[in-house]
């Protein structure tokens, strides 16, 4: 028989990343038919639970479905996760990311988000919970809000993964105190890594790709953290190299996926260290 998924019309978030969940993760699962009813409702009045080869999600009182309490630190997709863990579904890989991205779920299900910082700010419409909501406006059925989110959740997930990964290597990094303040330098492929530096109180921050010997230099910004005499200095030493000083002076890039003949620097890492120490 063929799997079916059912969820609620107008689907938000919550449906839609118990769907998601499911599809990506649950075995035999990923080309599953999708259909639609009246929220708490389920297809045909059937029991919710009562055909193995059909999952109601966040609708019909059953085991996806958490409109039966008041926990407030729990939504359908949170249930559809620990079932997954449950059954050894999740790869060791996708598990603490996971865990972040049914976290914000939980949040946005249970009306969290009116605690947060500056709650009516502009930034948090682009959140997804928010376009989710646009999207009921602008396009024609929750299938297709739904294959649309799949993708940005699939995004969300990978930019976890990242963060995550860059909270670990910031703690490899090497710390420093440069004329632009408090410094880090690390090896990493994994430009998340500056953002995060950036937002944890460090002023300055020079990432090294070592696969090909490329730099990524980044300050705040702010007009104080000028890098012109940086790039001056290194020019001098590299000249062979292609290295980009953006206009507002705050970010110093060699080697960029924007720019594909970008020549690498032939500095190694120590070397670029000193060149900043030096600096007065």
């Amino acid at each position: 028989m063929n799997k079916t998924i059912v969820t609620h019309i107008s689907v938000d978030l919550d449906a839609i990343s118990s769907v998601w969940l499911i599809k990506r993760y649950l075995p035999g699962w990923p080309d599953a038919e999708l259909k639609f009813v009246p929220a708490g409702t389920t297809l045909d009045g059937m029991s919710p639970d009562a055909n193995p080869d059909i999952i109601h999600v966040d609708t019909g009182l059953g085991q996806f479905d958490h409109h039966q309490t008041e926990d407030r630190n729990l939504c359908a997709a949170k249930l559809v996760l620990n079932y997954l863990y449950k059954n050894h579904h999740i790869q060791d890989k996708d598990h603490d990311a996971l865990e972040r991205v049914i976290k914000y779920v939980i949040l946005d299900d249970n009306f969290g988000d009116v605690n947060l910082p500056d709650p009516d700010s502009d930034v948090y419409d682009f959140a997804l919970h928010r376009i989710i909501d646009g999207f009921k406006r602008t396009l024609k059925n929750d299938v297709e809000r739904c294959e649309l989110v799949f993708k940005m959740l699939d995004a969300s997930l990978q930019l976890f993964i990242l963060k995550i990964r860059a909270e670990k290597e910031l703690t490899k990094g090497y710390s420093f105190t440069s004329k632009y303040g408090k410094s880090l330098a690390l090896d990493s492929e994994n430009e998340s890594v500056i953002k995060l530096a950036l937002k944890k109180g460090f002023e300055f921050v020079l990432l090294h790709y070592p696969n090909d010997n490329t730099y990524r230099i980044k300050t705040l910004p702010s007009k104080k953290y000028d890098l012109t005499p940086l790039y001056e200095e290194i020019i001098k030493q590299d000249s062979k190299a292609t290295w980009f000083l953006h206009i507002s002076k705050n970010m110093l890039l060699n080697g960029s996926s924007k720019r594909p003949d970008s020549v690498p620097s032939s500095l190694p890492l120590k070397t670029v260290i000193e060149i900043i120490k030096n600096l007065t």
